[in-house]
């Protein structure tokens, strides 16, 4: 079974410095995994250069489902 991987951008962040995870690239390929985000879900993810591993948070006060970035970012491919 491969790695979920999702799509995610690094400069994307809300007040308390986790990843919004509120993109269409995000919501494709959750939608293309038939996924729904939930509160501790593990992750990677990747904007095509960066990559890291990523835990769910619930949303803040956006109201928007958010990332902690728990291992990286690295580069793609290192």
């Amino acid at each position: 079974m491969s790695e979920l991987r999702i799509f995610v951008d690094f400069n994307n962040r809300d007040f308390d410095g986790f990843l919004r995870l509120n993109l269409t690239g995000t919501l494709e390929d959750l939608g293309r995994e038939h996924l729904v985000l939930e509160e501790g879900m593990p992750f990677t993810g990747s904007d095509g250069d960066l990559t890291a591993k990523i835990i769910v948070v619930a949303p803040g006060i956006e109201g928007i489902w958010r990332g902690r970035i728990v291992d990286g970012p690295w580069e793609e491919g290192a």
